[in-house]
């Protein structure tokens, strides 16, 4: 008994793990038609792509280099959900909708390029030594070693802050910082003497807005200030008020390449999306640089109230193209080159298909133009119930009859009597009649059914039909069929002989007596199905 209950407990656990929903995905490619414009998903590429959502890693969604698996048919299983997913469309020039649901593209991970910005600026900017005061060689080797040690203690102290470090790590690298600071210290020591003998020079307080200036490449503008080496306060003020200059030229220039790029790609029907990467990634690190330098900036203008006085006002400018800049990259950020419509549910429904409607319409034309793409995807297996009415040939038919005079000579006398032939009518009769066809969808051309209906024959006698059918086409669908028919007919009465051999009285009338007898003949039809393909979309047909 324990065995028994054992083994029913796991087949029905193994049952339970098999029994799950299975979803058909088709993907549509909205860029450059190819082969595998629209495809079926495979099970690896379903995975992946939910583990890409999941990460927020558009970066990493492009599915140039996935595997294409075309079918020959759009065809799903009845038991199958049917889930269609887009990918590569540019919302920069169109709008889509999918079954009356508006595709927004906009609506990726949540991006601000200044998030990359306040992080530790490098206290040496590019040719730093280039613009450095003058100095003895010994003086100026004792700086650097001074700075490069200043960074790497602050390495080191990152790396006592972060949780991950163990805790052994972390006495190793408090010694490593001691040690550190006890040779700057030794270092400035060394400095200060060294100091005392050379005569005192200007120290620069521009040193990064000269910098910025020498390493700016204006595309745009014509650069018309250079940077000076600093002697006095009054060439570091000058070297500030031409460094704000240059970056709102620098921003000026950054704001129309971008600009330009959105209205060109505006203008394609189709999305690169490997190039568009490219391009957000380099705007997004220009822009990430140059708010940067905005703060390198400010930091030396703060030594100068002057300067600060109207800073703000100097600035406007540049915040304002920040600002236009920092918007259109978020947005490029959001971008997200999938969209889908949820699982739609078929099994159990007496239809044919389930029709995926695509619209595209075109941004910023007035009237609108919209483009609409309906994609039918064929529902195989389970049960199909269709009427059809068209014309039927059947082999039952009313008998009918004619009768010839004969005369009879019984007992010496003549008489008159009629003699019975069944008239050649042909072995069919015609009638108009319709069926109810049962068969399994396949989503093809052809397809076997079973057929029970009845027919009206010309003599307006009722029939019954059993039988087979061979259902043609998909959208306008004629059946061949063939099979049992049942039905009352009329047929001479029992103890008449139809060949005439035989003579009978009939009376004055001369009227054939006959019965109606239930009957069991063969029948061949064509229909054809009046009825529309009933198609399933994920709202409901008005």
């Amino acid at each position: 008994m324990k065995k028994t209950i054992t083994f029913l407990l796991l087949f029905l656990g193994s049952f339970y793990l098999q029994a799950q929903i299975d979803t058909k995905v088709f993907t549509l490619d909205l860029g450059k038609p190819h082969k595998g414009s629209l495809r079926v998903q495979t099970e690896e590429e379903v995975s992946e792509s939910k583990s890409k959502q999941a990460d927020d890693d558009d970066d990493d969604n492009d599915d140039d280099d996935a595997t294409i698996h075309t079918n020959k048919k759009l065809v799903i299983k009845s038991r199958e959900l049917l889930a269609f997913n887009l990918i590569n469309g540019n919302p920069y020039k169109y709008s889509y909708i999918i079954n009356h649901k508006v595709v927004n593209f906009f609506e990726g991970q949540v991006y601000n390029p200044l998030d990359s910005v306040g992080k530790r600026i490098s206290a040496t900017p590019k040719n730093f030594a280039a613009m450095a005061p003058a100095g003895s060689e010994e003086a100026q080797k004792l700086d650097d070693s001074i700075n490069q040690l200043h960074a790497k203690n602050q390495d080191l102290l990152e790396k006592i802050g972060d949780t991950k470090t163990a805790k052994s790590d972390k006495d190793q690298l408090e010694k490593q910082v001691t040690a550190n600071y006890a040779t700057i210290s030794k270092l400035q020591i060394q400095k200060k003497q060294l100091e005392s003998q050379t005569p005192k020079a200007h120290v620069s307080k521009s040193q990064y807005s000269a910098n910025f200036i020498t390493n700016a490449n204006l595309k745009y503008s014509l650069k018309t200030v250079k940077a000076i080496p600093a002697q006095s306060d009054a060439e570091d003020a000058t070297n500030i008020q031409n460094a704000i200059l240059v970056l709102e030229q620098s921003f000026t220039d950054l704001s129309i390449d971008l600009n330009n790029y959105v209205a060109t790609i505006a203008a394609e029907d189709f999305l690169d999306t490997a190039d568009f990467k490219i391009k957000r990634e380099g705007f997004n690190a220009t822009y990430i640089q140059l708010l940067k330098d905005l703060q390198g900036i400010n930091g030396e203008a703060i030594n100068f109230p002057d300067i600060m006085k109207d800073f703000k006002k100097n600035t406007q400018p540049i915040t304002d193209l920040s600002k236009g800049i920092n918007d259109e990259i978020k947005k490029m950020y959001q971008l997200k080159l999938y969209n889908y419509l949820l699982p739609l549910d078929s099994n159990g429904k007496n239809i044919d298909a389930v029709e995926i409607t695509v619209e595209r319409s075109h941004k910023g034309s007035a009237p609108a133009v919209t483009d609409s793409y309906t994609y039918t995807v064929w529902v195989k297996d389970g049960l199909k119930i269709d009427v059809s009415g068209g014309l039927f040939i059947t082999s039952l038919l009313d008998q009918e009859y004619e009768t010839r005079d004969v005369e009879v000579t019984t007992n010496g006398t003549t008489e008159t009597q009629k003699a019975i032939y069944k008239k050649n009518q042909g072995d069919y009769d015609f009638g108009f009649g319709s069926s109810i066809n049962l068969s399994l969808r396949g989503g093809s051309w052809v397809r076997p059914a079973l057929s029970v209906g009845a027919l009206f024959t010309a003599n307006q006698k009722f029939q019954i039909l059993a039988g087979g059918g061979l259902i043609l086409g998909k959208e306008e669908r004629i059946v061949l069929h063939g099979g049992l028919t049942m039905g009352a007919v009329t047929t001479i009465a029992d103890g008449y002989a139809t060949d005439g051999s035989a003579s009978y009285d009939l009376g004055t009338n001369g009227t054939v007596p006959t019965s109606n007898k239930f009957s069991f003949g063969h029948f061949f039809g064509i229909t054809y199905n009046f009825g529309k393909v009933k198609k399933q979309t994920s709202q409901p047909n008005p």
